[in-house]
């Protein structure tokens, strides 16, 4: 069991877990509980919607793993699973399973709020996740960018469902309210375009990472077509715009005297890109850009966290 766990990279599988309960209960809790709205899905509901987005995820690192054994005996041969641990065809059969699983979840939960659209989440993501594992992760910036937009989406699956579901039985107190779709839309984009500028920042380090075994595969990701240099200038840059963007968000919380969650931004986020951009510049051997992957990590989770601030504020 626990080599499963491992495949599916089960401290991820927490973020994502943790990521979302923060949102709902959160961000999305405190708002429409100002106006005397309960949340349409009951925690067990909520709980399912999380699951599939867990047995997605996971699927998706099963088949990365299986169409990536190549690139990984070259890059992290001690990491290895598949072939040595569990075989490739178990490997798959897990993908194929827990994406079923979660087609069937997204299906039953679409139902309760009427509104089967929803549903093509769990089959489109486990989809563009295949393309990914076998053409767009060796394709120069695609990959990247839909890793990245990816890693926004499970915020945003979150409040789909949910609004869906308030749109159905409490469509006259939301209307009559539209503060309320317009806070949490407010947050939503917030937290969606940091966890994009974060993801994506992590991503381009670890093709620097992974570059020996990717060039030797033919992949063109940004540091074998643009070089480890300008690799690093556009990730300082991207962090750059992480800063002032972190900042622009922080502008109003001290018209609102929200003292607490601006230091904590500042110093959990802010100050520790500037330390991330000075590490950057001076990375030179693979164990560094290792450091900061995991460096790029803790500050995304750091800003995620702050969702839990706002609890006590809104």
């Amino acid at each position: 069991m626990f080599v499963y766990l491992k495949l599916f990279r089960w401290p991820n599988l927490l973020v994502i877990a943790f990521t979302q309960y923060l949102f709902r209960y959160c961000i999305v809790a405190p708002v429409i509980k100002q106006h005397d709205i309960p949340f349409f899905f009951t925690d067990f509901e909520f709980f399912l919607l999380v699951l599939a987005t867990i047995m997605v995820t996971a699927a998706g690192y099963a088949i990365n793993d299986y169409f990536d054994l190549r690139i990984d005996r070259i890059n992290k041969p001690h990491k290895i699973i598949l072939g040595k641990e569990l075989s490739r065809r178990k490997a798959i059969l897990a993908h194929t399973i827990l994406n079923i699983l979660a087609v069937i979840v997204g299906l039953y939960l679409a139902y309760l709020v009427k509104y089967f659209l929803l549903a093509t989440v769990f089959i489109v993501v486990p989809a563009m996740l295949w393309l990914y594992s076998i053409r767009y992760k060796r394709k120069f910036l695609i990959g990247n960018i839909l890793v990245s937009f990816l890693s926004a989406i499970v915020i945003a699956i979150v409040w789909a469902f949910e609004y869906r579901g308030l749109l159905l039985k409490y469509e006259y107190e939301i209307t009559a309210a539209p503060e309320i779709i317009s806070q949490i839309n407010q947050f939503l984009g917030v937290y969606m375009v940091f966890a994009f500028l974060s993801s994506f920042i992590r991503e381009i380090i670890k093709d620097i990472e992974d570059i020996k075994g990717d060039l030797k595969t033919g992949c063109k990701t940004i540091p074998i077509v643009s070089g480890i240099r300008n690799s690093k200038k556009l990730i300082i840059v991207m962090a750059v715009i992480l800063i002032f963007f972190v900042g622009y968000f922080q502008i109003p919380l001290l018209r609102l005297d929200y003292d607490l969650i601006f230091a904590y931004l500042l110093f959990t986020v802010q100050i520790p890109l500037i330390l991330f951009i000075n590490r950057i510049n001076i990375a030179k051997e693979k164990t560094d850009y290792t450091i900061n992957s995991w460096f790029a990590k803790a500050i995304m989770i750091a800003g995620v966290f702050s969702m839990f601030l706002f609890y006590f504020y809104l």
